[in-house]
């Protein structure tokens, strides 16, 4: 019996930093080479229809990207998920990019979706098929599942990496790590609404 418990808890300090050193891997090679059609930004949770610092660094890492590859178009990808939500996080991220001086001419919304499953899905229907010409942008932690969910939505990216702000990082590797298991059952949720 305390081999087992042994186990557990050895599995339980080793697996949460197995997946913060595999996140922080895809996340360093997160840097997408030459001009995209397309950029998925992923949305993260609202606080009072106000982005969080975590989505705020993701808009202005795309806005960067943005301004670099001039013909990419952004695709702002989030829907309502929040009880009291009016905005979608979809429109909060066309907001934030037009502030960093993005032409809303290049900005799709998603706005739809609820899961990062469906986020892929529902962008899917609007590009069609890209042929590898996409790029994903979500925080460092978010990216190994991002990029393991979008391969199996049908969706070949090369990632960019946001940075994950150090008042958040703590709380976003422990939701990474309890959604990680979750991949495959949001998956076949997101096919069914898809």
């Amino acid at each position: 019996m305390k081999k087992s418990i042994r186990a557990v808890l050895t599995a339980g300090a080793i697996l949460p930093l197995a997946i913060f050193t595999l996140s922080e891997a895809v996340a360093s090679k997160g840097n997408a080479k030459g001009e995209k059609d397309y950029l998925l930004i992923l949305g993260h949770a609202l606080k009072d229809n106000e982005a969080s610092d975590v989505l705020k660094m993701r808009c202005a890492k795309a806005a960067e990207y943005l301004t670099e590859h001039k013909n990419t178009v952004a695709i702002a990808c989030g829907g309502i998920t929040g009880k009291n939500q009016t905005k979608s996080e979809a429109e909060v991220i066309k907001e934030l990019l037009i502030s960093n001086g993005i032409d809303e001419k290049r900005i799709i919304l998603e706005d739809k979706s609820k899961t990062t499953a469906e986020n892929f899905y529902n962008a899917k229907k609007i590009m069609g098929d890209t042929k590898g010409r996409t790029a994903l942008l979500s925080s460092s932690y978010h990216l190994l599942r991002a990029s393991a969910i979008a391969k199996s939505c049908g969706i070949e990216a090369q990632t960019v990496a946001a940075y994950t702000p150090g008042s958040e990082f703590l709380r976003c590797y422990a939701k990474e790590f309890f959604a990680f298991p979750l991949i495959f059952w949001n998956i076949k949720g997101a096919e069914k609404n898809g």
